[in-house]
This record gives C-alpha cells, structure tokens and sequence, in this order.
C-alpha cells in the first residue's frame, strides 16, 4: 500500500532564480591585483601589512593586493619589504639571511638594501655589471605604534604618513591586533557602513553580544568631510539622548565607539574604541588590522580583555574563526556576517534597501574614486588636508535631553544629531587637549540649553 503524500503549497520561486546565481561579482570593486582599477587606487594610500611583532629575527612572508613579499628587519633594525622571489635566479626570499642593512639570498648570495638596491654579487666576477643593472622591487614601510605600514603605489604620487588625533593621546593605551577572513575585503569592510545590523545581529538575534541598548533602532545622519565621512548613529535610552559616531574614510579606514559603553549619565566627546583598516590580501582573502583603545572609564562594567588583543584575536564578540561550527551557527557575529557571503560577495543577488544606504553610498564613492585614479587623478589624502595631525570624530557623546513635551522625538533625536556634528566640526581647527576642551565645552552649553 502506497503512501500518500501532501504536495507542500507555497510560493516556490527557486528555479526561477537560477539565473540570479549565475551572477558574476563586480571587479571593479573587487579586484586588488597589480594593474586592476581597484588595485591600483589602494596602491595610493600607506595600509598596515603586519603586526611589527610577527618580525622577529627570519624573513616573514606576507601577501599583500594579490603581490607575494617578504617583510624583514635588518640587523640595524629597519624594516624592509620587498618582492618573494631574488631578481637572480627567483629563489624565494622566505629564506633568505637577515644582514646589517638588508637581506641576502641564500641561494646565490645576492645582497639586497631594504628599497632593493643590489648591494653584492658575490658569486659573480669583480667586472660584472649586474649590480647596476638589476633590483629587487621593494616597497617603503613605516614602523608605528605595533604596526608595519606599506605604500605599494608609485613613487611619485607617495602621500604624506596620515596621523590622526586618536593615534597618540594622553591616557589611552593602544593594542594591535590581526584577523584574517577568507573573503574579499568590500564585504568586511562595507559591514562598518551598515550600523542597522548591530541591532539584529549583535543584539536581537540570539543575545546582546554588546549591550542591550544597541537593540533600539538607530537615526542614522551622514556627514562629508574634504577626506572621508562620518555618521552620527542616534538613539534614545530614557532621558539621554546617546550618540555613537563613526568615522569612515576611504579606501577602509574606520573608527566606531566603545564596546561597552553605558548609555546612563551625560558623556561629552568620548573617543574611539577601535581604529581599524581592512587590508586585501587578495581577491577572496582579508586582514582587519587595528588598534584597540583602552582608556580609563571607558569601560564602567569592566568588560574588555587587554589579554585577549592580538595575532588573531580580540576581546569583543564574533571576530574571527575563534569558535565551533556549531557556536557560530547558534550564536553568529561578523566573522559569520561577511565570510558566509561568500569569496566575492555578487551584488546582483542582493536586493538593497532603505536600511542599506551606507552601504550603497560607500559603493557610489569608491567607483567614482576608482574611475577617478584610472583618469590619472589624485586620491584624496587626509594628510594633504590637515596639516600635522588629522581631526576625527568617533567615539560616544550622551547629552541629558528628556524627551520634549509636544514635540516629536524622531525630529529632537534629528535635531541633536545635526548640532553635535556642527560642533564637532567647528573644532576642526584646534589641535589636541585644546579641540578636546572646546568640543566638550560646548556639548555641555548645548545640553544645558534643553534644561
């Protein structure tokens, strides 16, 4: 006797959306490698490559932009990076001989200066020419604060070293770390202009990864800036009225507010927690190299870990492969977030909405900044901008404002957002404690105006 089945009754659309999985990705944005549009704009900015404490006293190899390097130090203590493979015979320099002023390759013995200078050709006679007629491609490196810094571009459109205000205050501890992902950099770097997803993903899904505030939806504004942009991310929490800025500035540079903030008494220009870069190892592979900041009373619940900061890890939520398959099925974060798309997320499969603006702003700016440098135009570049050091915006500011009888919240909430961001940056022009204090001033004048 044959059973009897019930066909299930629905909208079952699957076939008909083949044709969407047979999308190819967008290179434009996507490809890193010498020569690509995408490559070549990244090329114009100095990226952090490396922990400077992975360098210890043998050759470390990385990739970069789709280009395998090595990075080294010299005996004299310079940091060097150049092209994997000898300009002799292509032996890889992985193991090569660290010496005083460069390194040497085993093979051979070919000596090269840390900007690829042939320095010696012992196996060749004293009359050979090859020294002056061979190099090794190198790449200029700034060691700061834990990191290594690269500028893979030309020589001739090299920018200024960008030092921004939050890299050296008085106070704050800073503490690198390094996080690969086996995906293309656009997805883990576009999840920081997508605020609307802290409120699912890290809050409402499962639990409150960070806090529970984070579950109420946010009033987004975004603000443009001569190098980059910065949105105010707004919400209300009983009488306080809680901004978290973010500061976004292309190609990947960002910096959000604290982990653990607490959302209860007025806080006036609070810094950044993270000041983090998203650097393409390649086209399906990524690291987030950042600092975190640990500052005395930014965390009053005491829930951050100096100890869990470095190679690989971090001491906030869903970062990395850190956990089991089936953790991060029941309880996913970022790392879930933008690996799960994929190795190149295809933007034809996505349906974008209004919650996604950020993301599709960042889209607009990077084709045009893109399309800009393959017209043989300038990438912008803060440190052309500002002289000395460069003024940001992240972090956390909470004003007192209860809610106005008789008037909307939704517009006071809008009306708040746009007078701090005018604060903040009428205080452009200030540099260190003395921009501090005046921010900080004024927030506390414009919050005692609502009394």
């Amino acid at each position: 006797m044959s059973e009897a089945f019930q066909i299930p009754e629905g909208n079952f659309r699957g076939h008909d959306q083949q044709h969407v999985w047979q999308a190819e990705p967008d290179p434009e944005l996507t490809e890193v490698g010498p020569g690509t549009p995408c490559g070549e704009y990244l090329r114009r900015y100095w990226m952090p490559v490396a922990m400077t404490d992975q360098v210890g006293d043998l050759p470390y190899r990385i990739r970069v932009l789709g280009e395998d390097l090595v990075l080294f130090r010299e005996k004299g203590g310079t940091l060097g990076l150049v092209h994997l493979h000898c300009a002799h015979r292509n032996m890889s320099l992985e193991f090569g001989i660290i010496e005083e002023g460069g390194i040497r390759c085993s093979y051979h013995g070919w000596k090269y200066a840390t900007d690829g200078t042939v320095m010696e050709t012992p196996c060749e006679p004293p009359a050979s020419q090859v020294k002056a007629k061979a190099c090794l491609g190198a790449y200029p490196v700034i060691e700061y604060k834990g990191l290594a810094f690269a500028y893979l571009g030309p020589k001739d459109t090299m920018p200024p070293f960008p030092v921004f205000d939050t890299f050296d205050e008085e106070g704050d501890e800073m503490i690198p770390y390094l996080i690969k992902s086996p995906c293309n950099w656009l997805q883990v770097m576009e999840n920081a202009w997508d605020p609307f997803h802290v409120v699912y993903l890290h809050t409402l899904a499962v639990r409150s990864q960070f806090i529970d505030a984070f579950a109420e939806l946010p009033m987004i504004e975004f603000f443009e800036r001569p190098f980059g942009d910065f949105y105010t991310n707004t919400r209300r929490v009983g009488d306080i009225i809680w901004l978290r800025i973010h500061d976004k500035l292309l190609p990947s540079f960002t910096q959000n507010g604290g982990h653990f903030p607490l959302p209860e008494t007025s806080r006036y220009f609070g810094r950044c927690g993270l000041s983090r870069w998203v650097t393409p190892i390649d086209d399906t592979h990524t690291m987030v190299i950042a600092w975190r900041h640990f500052r005395e009373g930014d965390d009053p619940r005491g829930l951050t870990d100096k100890s869990l900061v470095g190679y690989g890890t971090t001491d906030f939520y869903g970062q990395g492969p850190d956990r089991s398959y089936e953790q991060r099925q029941r309880d996913p974060g970022d790392y879930d977030a933008w690996v799960s798309q994929g190795p190149k997320n295809v933007h034809a499969r996505e349906n974008l909405c209004f919650t996604d603006r950020g993301v599709a702003k960042v889209r607009r700016k990077l084709r045009a900044a893109i399309r800009a440098v393959g017209d043989g135009q300038d990438a912008p570049q803060p440190a052309l901008t500002y002289e000395g050091i460069i003024p940001t915006y992240g972090g956390d500011t909470m004003l007192r404002i209860p809610p106005q009888p008789g008037r909307d919240d939704g517009a006071i909430l809008k009306e708040v957002a746009h007078k701090v961001a005018e604060i903040y940056m009428a205080a452009d022009d200030l540099k260190g404690q003395v921009r501090v204090d005046r921010i900080r001033d004024d927030l506390k004048t414009y919050e005692a105006s609502w009394a």
